[in-house]
């Protein structure tokens, strides 16, 4: 029977030594090598390696959102710090100023209460040198109800120099004869000087009078203006009647 073997794969080699120390035969066919042993270390394959980097970024993205929520909360809590401070501070600022406003609202009270008094005891003083002295009101019917004079309305009009008071008087006569109305206002300053002075007149009345004499059951309305004869704020007035 032929034999196929490749003669590579029985190549003659070296004498095989037996195994008493004698040599083998020319001609005998030198055995195969062992196949080495030990495992085989496996190749990574693509798919991994890209599962890989992906984590990687993951985690990176990870790490960069936590870092940046981190600096966040630290921000927040200094900024709540910062506000908690600032509203301590307000709060207290807030409180001394509802303090200072209560010590100066009990001393304007005070000082509305000398002043009251004071021109109390001006108004005593004046009326006994000026009897029938009165404060001056503008714009305001002051009732006077002195004989036949009922009433007396006073109007300031004017800047600065140019300052005047006008007034407008209402007399009635509930006598059975007539009238001849002498009537003069004059007005004073917080010291008790005159300031100014009219004396009541037929010319001065609103609707046009044929007689100077105010008849039995008649009203007139006098209005005019009064001289002043110095600058000074008139406080006070009189009105004489005769």
């Amino acid at each position: 029977m032929n034999d196929y073997r490749n003669n590579e794969w029985t190549r003659a080699g070296a004498p095989t030594p037996a195994p008493d120390g004698a040599t083998a035969p020319p001609g005998t066919a030198r055995p195969l090598a062992q196949p080495l042993s030990g495992r085989r270390v496996p190749r990574r394959s693509s798919g991994h390696r890209h599962s890989s980097s992906s984590s990687r970024r993951k985690l990176k993205r990870m790490r960069l959102f936590a870092v940046v929520l981190l600096i966040a909360l630290v921000a927040t809590a200094m900024a709540g710090v910062m506000v908690f401070f600032k509203m301590k501070q307000y709060r207290g600022d807030t409180q001394q100023l509802t303090i200072d406003l209560r010590r100066a609202e009990g001393e304007l009270a005070r000082a509305r209460e000398r002043l009251t008094e004071m021109n109390n005891d001006l108004r005593i003083l004046l009326a006994n040198r000026i009897p029938g002295v009165a404060e001056l009101i503008t714009n305001r019917q002051l009732e006077i109800n002195d004989q036949y004079v009922r009433n007396i309305t006073f109007v300031q009009s004017g800047v600065g120099d140019d300052q005047t008071i006008e007034f407008s008087a209402v007399l009635q006569n509930t006598r059975q004869g007539p009238i001849l109305p002498k009537v003069d206002v004059v007005l004073f300053d917080e010291s008790g000087l005159q300031t100014g002075a009219v004396h009541l007149s037929k010319s001065q009345t609103v609707t046009p009078a044929d007689l100077p004499e105010l008849q039995p059951g008649e009203t007139r309305t006098y209005s005019g203006q009064i001289q002043l004869q110095r600058q000074a704020p008139s406080k006070y007035f009189v009105v004489d009647v005769n």
